[in-house]
């Protein structure tokens, strides 16, 4: 087994593998698929969990963003989301993406996650639509996509039910981040 895993990780790293032992049999594609470790799973959030799972969220300030892989405005902002998220990940900004697809739909939406390069795991909405959008925000009308920006005490200072923009969140994540803009 040890042989396996060994030829596994030599051959992402582009050496070669050595051999397998003669007394091991070859690896076969299947195999090699379980012996990779597993991704995590999606995190669940619902009207009652979704509070206190942002607020056990290690990151000072955070930005959340609900979007789905039908909405066309969600998919269009997606990469400036991860973009400006990295770029103040550092200062102590958090990206968290919660996924409103229907359940079926979960493959398309972690790939769609994996190629914009979005944090992972991620967060998928279950249960109803009204509570849990009444959970989230009072001034949310359920419309995607919707991103909020929250301090260090999880309280919303942001809030657009629209696609943002670089522009959008520069001054208020200067002021949440401790910098001296605007």
């Amino acid at each position: 087994m040890r042989a396996l895993f060994a030829s596994i990780l030599l051959a992402g790293c582009g050496a070669e593998a050595a051999p397998a032992a003669p007394h091991e049999p070859a690896a076969s594609p299947v195999l090699e698929a379980r012996e990779e470790a597993p991704e995590p799973d999606w995190i669940d959030v619902d009207a009652a969990s979704v509070g206190p799972a942002l607020a056990a969220h290690p990151a000072r300030v955070l930005m959340v963003n609900v979007w789905s892989t039908w909405c066309e405005p969600c998919v269009e902002e997606m990469p400036t989301l991860v973009r400006v998220a990295r770029a103040h990940e550092a200062r102590g900004l958090g990206l968290v993406l919660i996924a409103a697809d229907a359940p079926s739909n979960r493959g398309a939406a972690r790939a769609f996650l994996r190629e914009q390069g979005a944090p992972w795991p991620s967060w998928f909405k279950v249960g109803s639509d009204d509570p849990f959008i009444r959970a989230l925000h009072a001034e949310w009308s359920g419309g995607l996509p919707a991103t909020l920006l929250l301090d260090e005490r999880r309280r919303v200072t942001h809030f657009w039910e629209a696609p943002v923009t670089e522009d959008d969140l520069r001054a208020p994540l200067e002021r949440l981040l401790g910098g001296d803009e605007g």
